[in-house]
Order: C-alpha cells, then structure tokens, then sequence
C-alpha cells in the first residue's frame, strides 16, 4: 500500500489506521456472528455502514483467518436473477484459486445453470459467471447455498442495502432466501440497510420471512470526543494542530453525520498549510459549497416549488420535531397543512428529507446549507 496524502477517506476502506472509533460496535458485530447470530444493521446512507462491515472483517480475517468474508452490495441489483448472479460471483469463485478444481466442483452441484470462468488479467483470481435457466433462479439460488453448506468452511456474508430486494419484481423473494439461509449452519449474515422504514418492517414485523430472526444495530453518530481525537491525530501527524473549537464547528454544523464531517476534514487537511483557524474552516465549507453548486441548483429544481418551500423551512431550521406545528407553518409561510404532509412524504420517501424518531432534517448536509443560503 502506497502512502496515504490524506487520511480523512471519503470513499472506501483501507484500514484501521484511517477509521474512527465504532470499538463497541465492531465488537457487537464480531460477537454475535461467532456465536452463530446473524445481524440487522441499520442507519442512514453515508453514516459509516459500510466502513464497519470492513472494519469488521479485517479484525476478523486479524483474528481468524480461517474465517471467509464476503461484501456484497446489492443496491444496483434489480432482480433475484442479478441477485444470484452477484452472489455467485462474490463468493463463490472465491473459495479456491484453483479454476479446474473449482470448476469440477460446481459442476456436481449446479444443475440449473451453466458456470463459466474467465481469469483477472493482473491476479489471476477466478471470476464466475452463471448462465441461468429462465424460470430456474430458484433452483440456482438452492443450489448456490447448497454449495456453500457443503464446502465446510466457516463464512461471514454482508450484504448491503439489503431492503433492495422488496424491488424485486419476483413475488416470495424474502421467504425464499430466509427458507434457506435459517439452514445454513456454517455461515452467518450481516444484512445492511439505509431505508429504516423498510428494514425495520423486513426484521420486526411478524407477517414478514425474516421476522426475529436477527440482532438488529441501529449504527448512530461517532461521539464528538472520539472524532476529534481522531481528527486532531491525523492533522497532528503531519505538523498541524486542530484547535478543538475548529472541529465542533465542522461536527455541529453538519449535526454528526460521519461523511459530510469526513469530507469538510479533508477538504480542511488539503487546503490549510499551516495550524488550523476558523477561517480556514469556513474556506473549506465554502469551496465545498461551490464545488457541488451546479448539483445542488438542480437537485432544487428537481422538485416542485411547493416541497422546495417546505424544504428550505426545514434547511434553516436545521432539526424540526414539529413540522405541522402553525407555528412552523406560519414562520415560513407554507402552505396548508394537507399540502406539506404531501410534500414531507415525497421528499422522504425520494431521500430527501430524513426522519428519525420523528424529526426531520434534509438528508444532504451541504445540500441543507446551500438551502439555506439561496431559498
């Protein structure tokens, strides 16, 4: 691994050097899937989910590299046939190096689809590819976690934004996935998911497959102490001193939510040459800001003037618990009250507004100050 300029990481996973906090979380999830439980994780997109699904499995593959850990993220999917094609390829293929080998073995197992391989030019690893029968995906998706309970081995599968399977257009896509994975012994599951509404009714409602069936962890803010101490680390690493005041108002600003902080750091770390001031913050913010401008003024008029009105009320007001009070209504001037319900549910239901334990924020914290500022 090459040197890393910049350690505040806006996309992926490198290591636990570059990753904040989250030690009782991560050791939530490594207890419970030892002990044979799988886990329901839920919280709002760019909150850190996927980080710790791979935080998690370095410790893992750290501690028991006997264990096989699998990421899939099923978000683009948009069939049980996608669906088992991913899967297959992410894990399957990963069990042995060998293709021969492992194409021998899938053969005796897979009836239903034709495997075929083809090899990465630079590693050399194996790449699946299932050719599956129309009207077969659910003898294919029998025979996929067949083949995992008879390999033997001790695996953990993520598999994220999994609420993208109630967009499946097959009908019983929960039940059959929940018939097999309850008798699959020597492998356990992390279901992650950004849609509270959706995976909080697939794990806790008694009409659906997968009801109690899991250890559900709602994945909140990072405690302020702990980010700073992270933060002030890095900046301190390269000569720079993070005044604590400078980093609350980066935290407070965008109320906790760990990318947009993580993102206003690394805009911070690459622009400011010498000790941080809260000019150099606000320089940060701004360039921030007119980066994602043009975005932004489309996303504005992606909508109608009736939700942006409603919705700049809420930009200005940061956090509103009471959005049909008369005295919101009347502060902004918005419209009746069977209007703005409309317009919360749309803005919701399309993620632009988020909701939790009943207040509502607009989702994109630089998109609420840029609201702010022009609506």
């Amino acid at each position: 691994m090459g040197v890393i300029k910049n350690p505040f990481l806006v996309e992926g996973y490198i290591s636990s050097d570059y990753f904040c906090d989250r030690e009782s979380e991560t050791q939530d999830v490594i207890s419970a899937l030892e002990n044979g439980r799988n886990v329901t994780l839920i919280s709002p997109r760019r909150m850190g989910k996927s980080g710790l699904i791979k935080h998690v499995f370095e410790r893992v593959a750290s501690d028991t590299p006997e264990v096989a850990c699998f990421y899939i993220d099923i978000f683009h999917t948009q069939s049980l046939r996608d669906f088992i094609q991913l899967f297959a390829s992410n894990v399957i293929s990963a069990f042995d190096s060998n293709i021969s080998k492992l194409l021998s073995d899938i053969v005796k197992v897979f009836k239903h689809s034709r495997p075929s391989f083809s090899a990465d030019e630079i590693t050399g690893a194996p790449s699946l590819t299932l050719d599956i029968q129309h009207g077969s995906e659910e003898y294919a998706l029998k025979e996929i976690f067949s083949y995992l309970q008879q390999s033997g081995k001790r695996c953990y599968i993520a598999i994220d934004e999994f609420q993208q399977i109630t967009e499946y257009p097959e009908n019983g896509t929960e039940a059959l996935l929940r018939s097999y994975i309850q008798f699959l012994p020597n492998v356990n599951f992390i279901f992650s998911g950004s849609k509270r509404h959706l995976m909080s009714e697939m794990f806790s409602s008694p009409a659906r497959p997968f009801y109690q069936s899991t250890q559900t962890l709602y994945l909140r803010e990072i405690a302020e102490a702990e980010y700073f101490s992270f933060a002030r680390r890095h900046f301190a690493n390269s000569g720079r001193n993070l005044p604590e005041e400078c980093f609350h108002t980066i935290y407070a600003t965008v109320m906790s939510h760990t990318w947009y902080i993580q993102m206003w750091l690394n805009k911070l770390y690459d622009m400011a040459e010498s000790d941080i001031t809260f000019t150099d913050v606000n320089n940060a913010l701004q360039k921030i800001l007119r980066e994602e401008d043009e975005n932004f003024y489309v996303y504005s008029r992606a909508i109608t003037p009736a939700q942006r009105k409603v919705m700049s009320a809420i930009a200005k007001r940061r956090v509103v618990d009471k959005p049909y009070a008369s005295s919101f209504l009347q502060e902004y001037k918005l419209p009746a009250i069977s209007t703005v319900k409309s317009c919360i549910k749309c803005l919701t239901d399309n993620e632009f507004l988020i909701s939790d334990r009943e207040s509502l924020s607009v989702y994109n914290r630089f998109f609420m100050l840029w609201l702010a500022a022009h609506c």
